[in-house]
């Protein structure tokens, strides 16, 4: 009987586990289908609609983000043509996405900790740390990103415990694909070079097989940089997706970003700490800790914006190392249960006001009804300005800075490296397009404007021409 009560004890325990879980992941969808849409959600939309007309990026149009992504948004676009149901599908292939993350920080808990029941609380609490609930949900590369990244790093360690060269070409292939989503990936580039390189002066790592993950990471990303080389365009990609990044002014500071991540993640960032020092003492997965650490450092030390989504590739490892001491430093199961739910409590709360699940969508819909409204007016082929990525998603711009004209502006960080003359008026008194914005417009009396374009009756911050 004794025997029977702690097998029932596991089984309600591991079921208590689990259902929380269940719970996030029921109000990770609520919000993502009646959460706004941010600006880069927009910026991808578009961009992804552009590729799927034939323009081609960097050349035609202005983006400073590596592109695979936004082919996928591209693939979309051509499936479900100009209208709002590509959004939502675009924010549906994003859940996959996220659930294929914590699929994978499960996995590599367990991999590293050898313990199901830590695996779990990785996925708690990275599910609910603020920066990853609100941006995996979000239509940005960051999250593709991250899962390449973190099948990288399950892979390399995979490599770790059974030397497979398998398994480490495997960790190549997929850092090089998180790479092309996303230029982000060089701090885990860097981290794991470097902690590759360090095994080697130790000769835990042969020589030879630091040769082969470096030749598979080379070639992985070759035939892209061949085709850009062969097609022209190589040196306006570095110019917009590596010189113009370097040169953007820094407008969200590393200090206060790093508050503001332990302030909202209080008690996982209490245990994070605990869990190095616990591996520190304990001599055991360290190599794991180091990564974690290095990864964050590097995120930090490289980028002059902290944005949120800087950090989705590093979350899920925090969350692993904290999921860890939650477990090691407390044997009752209640005092688990507690800790957790303080963890998941005000994060959640937070993003939610205050309740689990939220199906507040009027900031939503509001932002759709001024897409379709804009679609509704025009036709296609038709022009418009909006230059703050509010209701272009499915219409041409009139120049080639369509967005980031505000702080930090990529116009301004562009004009550092090239020559370049913006001149709003001019480019709509040459193009006339359909629809304008009052954004970065300070006078609608200007001899360009004046009498060609009237005040919506639906929106007063939308112009309409007057044919």
């Amino acid at each position: 009987m004794i025997g029977m009560r702690k097998i029932d004890d596991n089984t309600i325990w591991t079921v208590v586990l689990w259902g929380i879980f269940a719970c996030i992941l029921i109000s990770i969808f609520l919000y993502s289908y009646t959460r706004s849409f941010d600006p880069d959600e927009i910026e991808h939309l578009h961009t992804g609609w552009k590729l799927a007309h034939g323009q081609r990026i960097y050349v035609d149009f202005f983006q400073h983000h590596h592109p695979f992504f936004d082919y996928i948004i591209a693939g979309i676009v051509r499936i479900y043509g100009d209208t709002v149901e590509t959004i939502f599908a675009s924010r549906y292939v994003m859940l996959l996405f996220t659930a294929g993350i914590l699929a994978v920080t499960y996995l590599l808990s367990v991999r590293v900790f050898k313990n199901a029941e830590i695996g779990v609380f990785s996925m708690i609490l990275t599910s609910t740390v603020v920066t990853f609930y609100m941006k995996s949900v979000e239509i940005r590369p960051d999250v593709p990103q991250a899962l390449a990244g973190l099948l990288s790093i399950y892979f390399l360690f995979s490599y770790y415990d059974n030397r497979s060269l398998k398994s480490l070409v495997a960790s190549s292939v997929l850092l090089a694909v998180s790479f092309l989503f996303l230029q982000k990936s060089v701090a885990l580039i860097i981290a794991i070079g470097a902690l590759l390189l360090f095994d080697l002066y130790k000769k835990r790592v042969g020589y030879w097989h630091i040769v082969i993950y470096a030749a598979v990471f080379l070639l992985s990303v070759a035939p892209y940089y061949i085709y850009l080389l062969l097609g022209g365009t190589f040196e306006q990609y570095f110019v917009v997706n590596w010189l113009l990044n370097y040169y953007m002014e820094g407008v969200v500071g590393r200090s206060n970003s790093l508050i503001k991540f332990s302030r909202e993640n209080t008690i996982t960032c209490v245990f994070y700490l605990i869990g190095l020092i616990t591996i520190y003492r304990s001599c055991k997965h360290g190599r794991f800790a180091v990564l974690s650490v290095l990864l964050l450092l590097l995120t930090v030390i490289l980028f002059n914006n902290l944005w949120r989504q800087y950090f989705m590739t590093a979350m899920p490892l925090i969350a692993i190392i904290a999921g860890y001491a939650v477990y090691s430093s407390f044997s009752s199961k209640v005092i688990r249960f507690v800790v957790l739910i303080g963890a998941i409590y005000f994060p959640i709360t937070y993003m939610h006001d205050y309740a689990l699940f939220n199906m507040d969508n009027r900031g939503q819909l509001g932002q759709l009804a001024k897409i379709e409204y804009v679609l509704s007016i025009t036709d296609e082929g038709d022009k418009v300005y909006d230059g703050d990525v509010v209701f272009n998603v499915f219409r041409d711009d009139v120049d080639y800075f369509w967005f980031c004209l505000e702080k930090p502006s990529c116009l301004n960080a562009y004009k550092k490296v090239r020559p370049y003359r913006y001149n709003i008026y001019q480019s709509i008194a040459a193009q006339n397009p359909k629809v304008i914005s009052n954004f970065r417009i300070h006078s609608f009396n200007d001899i360009r404007l004046r009498n060609k374009y009237k005040v919506s009756d639906r929106y007063p911050d939308l112009y309409l021409r007057v044919d």
